[in-house]
């Protein structure tokens, strides 16, 4: 089965944010997904990473700086290891087909590529995880670079009380 569904998702604990659309969609369309997991250049995202590192590199710890870098980096990978696997499981059981790739680095540049690579992708989705944050995703910029139809797909508004 081609994969002519890119699903464009942020690396993380949500990282699977909007999948089961995605999932739906390859379903109904008989295609495949290729996903694409990016990671923002900066690697520590919590206030308190950043400014735990702050103070170690101000006391000239680089070594703590460094080894909480590469913790953060592992649980990173762990989590997105456990959540693509979850991800294979769902397509399989419906007989959908699933790659992924991890990049680092600006969203719309890494969407760029990868439809260089893969020329059968007919359609990108966003992850709701990526509209989060407007820092992140530049959608002037995607629009502008990417001739494929664009998906922003969001999550439901919460029910006032």
């Amino acid at each position: 089965m081609k994969e002519k569904i890119l699903f464009v998702t942020k690396g993380g604990e949500n990282t699977d944010e909007g999948f089961s659309y995605v999932l739906e969609l390859a379903k109904a369309l008989n295609s495949g997904i290729a996903v694409l997991v990016v990671y923002p250049r900066q690697m520590m995202t919590s206030f308190e990473d950043v400014m735990s590192a702050a103070a170690f590199a101000e006391a000239g710890d680089f070594q703590t700086v460094r080894t909480l870098m590469k913790e953060q980096e592992t649980e990173l990978k762990e989590t997105e290891e456990k959540k693509i696997k979850e991800m294979k499981v769902k397509a399989a059981e419906i007989s959908v087909g699933l790659i992924y790739k991890t990049v680092s680095g600006d969203v719309a540049s890494a969407i760029t590529d990868y439809l260089k690579e893969r020329t059968g992708i007919e359609m990108v989705l966003l992850s709701p995880n990526l509209s989060k944050e407007r820092k992140i995703l530049d959608i002037r910029k995607l629009l502008k670079n990417i001739s494929k139809p664009i998906v922003n797909i969001t999550l439901p508004e919460k029910a006032g009380a």
